[in-house]
Formats: structure tokens, C-alpha cells, sequence
């Protein structure tokens, strides 16, 4: 049966639906859905005729305290299943490789522990917790655990958990039965958890998962178990869980911001994945790392010379590895040469002094530009003596000079 959504503004008041209802009878149409949300009516109703359409909104808007009638493409649950759809259908699995560690590039010491800690536990079932700063490479690490599993022929989900609307997350992470909730999909939804049956689910900005959530994830690492939305019984959960975070999660426990149990339950195994600033012996291997998977992408071959390295070596990376590939990224594309030089080089923190700059430049001519439309106008009443006729000298309204006038402060020319 093809339908029409309807989204109506309304004022709320007693009756409203019923008087609603009356006006579709009348067309003989029947109403498939309706969804009620701040002020706003989602109606999802019988197709009809496209001659009848204008007589039908005029009714509708004619039906007291509705403000205005349109049609939309989707129905808000609609376009909830596309999100998690979308979500969902960008999680591939993850495909064979060698060596899961390989693309870990660092010979530092700080570097080499961590990835030998990561190593020793990837073939385990513990949940390992990874801390760094943003930036560091935390997915990386996770994807490398997966692959250097047994579980490496199954999916890997990537999940990051302040990126994702509060109200989209249960119902994504857990799943749901048909008929949960107004809209829900007919037959469910299988969420992240036992889609990522077998395999791996990574949950970044773990530190953003809201609290009554940490409950439900909490019973899925004590049992095993998770009950979707809606359904009476629990199902078994089969995924190994990597988590990340970026903020000091600790601290976060001692204020009540997040749950101390099931912070034990995540910190089975820290890996504390180290900034960029405190590895700088690998910044010359991961530009040339770098610049090799460019070459061989782009065939363009570039090097670094000796400034624009040592330029790299003082600078702090508060951005960590992935500043360093824009930085590096943005020079292959400054540097005019085969070699990148020292000037080629060019920081996110000098990258928004710039653009402060620029943003200077359009305020200076900004005033510029009100300065000479200011001249006109005075020249323009100077020499024709009123407002209107200035107007009609100028090509434009009495009320746009008038408005002028007042706006530019134009006070020394006499106006009638």
C-alpha cells in the first residue's frame, strides 16, 4: 500500500486527533502511523489521488490550532532505522592480514611496550581497556587485537559512543522486538552486540556512554547475556569487548560520572597507548611511512629535507600521529619541488592563526566597504538635497537610504 507522511504543526489542545481523524474519513483515507513530539504530528496515511491533495491540506490547516500541514519523505522512525542502517551497513569485515601489528609503525620504547603488551593479550577473551589522548592511534590498536585473534575471521565493529544520539544508542547496542516502541521495524532489529557475534566490538569514547546504558553493559560483561528492547527474555552474547577513552576515566569514577563496577569490568587490561610528543624518536619513521603509502598511492614522489624534519622533531603534536599525517599530508600539497622545505610545513595551530587572520582581512574590508557606501550616500543628499530623491539618483528605495542614513550615522548633511 503506498502512503503519504504528514508532518503537522499544531498547538496542543483535547480533540485535536479526533478532528484530525474526521477530516481523513471524509476522504476515506486511513491513518498506518502517527507519532506525537513537541508540537509537532507525524502522519502516515493511505496515498490519494494527487487532485485532491490542495483540498485535503486546506482542510487539515483548516482543523483549529493547526498551525501547517507538509509532506515529508520519512517518518521519524523511519529515519532512525536509516541512521542505524547506515551504521550498521558501513561495518565490513575486517579483511585477513598478515600480521595485525604490522601497521603499528614506532621503535621507540614507550611505543614497543605497549604493542608488546597488546600482543601477549590479543588471543585472549579479557576485555582490554585502551588510554591515550586523541589521536594516538587507539582504533588501530583495537583492529590490531582483532587480527592477531582467533576471533580474526569474524567482523570487527568500530562503534564510537559520543557520536551517536542518546535515543539512537540502547536500541543500536542491544537491538529490539517487533512492536518495542511506535515505529519499530516489523520483525526487530539485531543490535551491535549480537551482530558482532563471534567477532570483536570496539567502543570508542567509552567514557561517553550515558549512565542508565552502563547498566545494560555491565550485565553483558558479568553474564554474557543482553535483553533487547521490548523482549521478555535474554539472549547469549558471544563478542569480545575493547574499549577506549581518551579522558581520565579514574577521575570520572571519584565524581560519580561513571560507574565504578563497571570500570573493574573494563580495566581488566589498561594499555596505555603513548602521545606523540613522548615517542619523537618515530617521528622520522612514521613520515617516511607515510610519504611511501603517498608514493604509492599517488606516485609522487616527495622527501623531507633536513629543516622541515627538525622544525617536526621541536613541535609538541597535540594532535599525535593523526596531526602528523595532515601536517604531512598539507605539505605534500604546499611544496612546489621534489623535497618538502621547512616553509612547506604548516601546524593546525598556524592553520587557525591563519584563518584568524583572514578573518581580520574581511572585517577591515567590511569597513572599507561602509566607508565608500557612506561617502555616496552624503554625496548623493549633499547634491539632491532630500532622502527620496537621493533614492531615485541612486537606483534604490526612500526606505533602503532612510535605513542607510540611520545605520551609517549619517548625521552632517541636512535631510528633508
Amino acid at each position: 500500500m503506498e502512503t503519504l507522511k504528514l508532518k503537522i504543526r499544531y498547538e496542543d489542545r483535547i480533540g485535536l486527533v479526533l478532528d484530525i481523524s474526521r477530516v481523513l474519513y471524509n476522504y476515506g483515507l486511513n491513518i498506518a502511523a502517527l507519532q506525537l513530539m513537541n508540537n509537532v504530528m507525524f502522519l502516515e496515511i493511505e496515498k490519494h489521488g494527487p487532485e485532491t491533495w490542495l483540498s485535503l491540506k486546506k482542510d487539515l490547516e483548516g482543523v483549529a490550532t493547526i498551525v501547517s500541514v507538509e509532506p515529508v519523505t520519512d517518518m521519524p522512525y523511519q529515519s532512525r532505522e536509516k541512521q542505524i542502517e547506515a551504521i550498521i551497513n558501513s561495518i565490513t569485515i575486517s579483511e585477513p592480514q598478515p600480521e595485525g601489528f604490522s601497521e603499528i609503525v614506532g621503535n621507540s620504547p614507550a611505543i614497543k611496550g605497549a604493542i608488546a603488551l597488546a600482543r601477549q593479550v590479543a588471543d585472549s577473551d579479557s576485555t582490554v581497556l585502551l588510554k591515550g589522548e586523541s589521536g594516538t592511534g587507539k582504533e588501530l590498536f583495537a583492529r590490531a587485537i582483532h587480527m592477531s585473534s582467533s576471533r580474526k575471521d569474524k567482523v570487527f565493529v568500530p562503534l564510537n559512543c559520543g557520536a551517536i544520539p542518546e535515543n539512537l544508542l540502547e536500541s543500536e547496542l542491544f537491538g529490539y522486538v517487533d512492536g518495542a516502541f511506535s515505529g519499530a521495524k516489523k520483525g526487530g532489529r539485531v543490535g551491535l552486540f549480537q551482530f558482532a557475534s563471534g567477532g570483536t566490538i570496539f567502543m570508542d569514547e567509552i567514557s561517553e556512554l550515558p549512565f542508565h546504558l552502563q547498566v545494560k553493559l555491565l550485565r553483558v560483561l558479568q553474564e554474557g547475556k543482553l535483553r533487547p528492547l521490548g523482549a521478555n527474555e535474554e539472549n547469549p552474547v558471544n563478542c569480545r569487548i575493547i574499549t577506549a577513552t581518551n579522558r581520565n576515566i579514574e577521575e570520572m569514577v571519584q565524581k560519580g560520572q561513571f560507574r565504578d563496577d563497571l570500570y573493574y569490568r573494563l580495566n581488566v587490561i589498561p594499555i596505555q597507548i603513548p602521545p606523540l610528543r613522548q615517542r619523537k624518536d618515530d617521528i622520522v619513521l612514521l613520515s617516511e611511512n607515510y610519504l611511501e603509502k603517498y608514493r604509492t598511492r599517488c606516485g609522487l614522489e616527495k622527501q623531507l629535507s633536513q629543516e622541515a624534519l627538525g622544525k617536526m622533531m621541536v613541535y609538541n603534536w597535540p594532535g599525535n600521529v593523526r596531526e602528523l599525517e595532515n601536517v604531512l599530508e598539507r605539505a605534500l600539497h604546499l611544496s612546489r619541488g621534489r623535497e618538502i622545505l621547512s616553509q612547506d610545513i604548516m601546524f593546525d595551530s598556524e592553520c587557525e592563526n591563519i584563518y584568524r587572520v583572514n578573518e581580520t582581512e574581511r572585517v577591515q574590508l567590511k569597513g572599507a566597504a561602509a566607508r565608500a557606501e557612506k561617502e555616496v550616500i552624503i554625496s548623493a543628499l549633499k547634491a539632491h538635497g532630500s532622502i527620496r530623491k537621493a533614492a531615485v539618483f541612486l537606483g534604490v528605495s526612500h526606505t533602503t537610504i532612510a535605513n542607510k542614513v540611520k545605520k551609517l550615522g549619517i548625521e552632517t548633511v541636512k535631510i528633508t
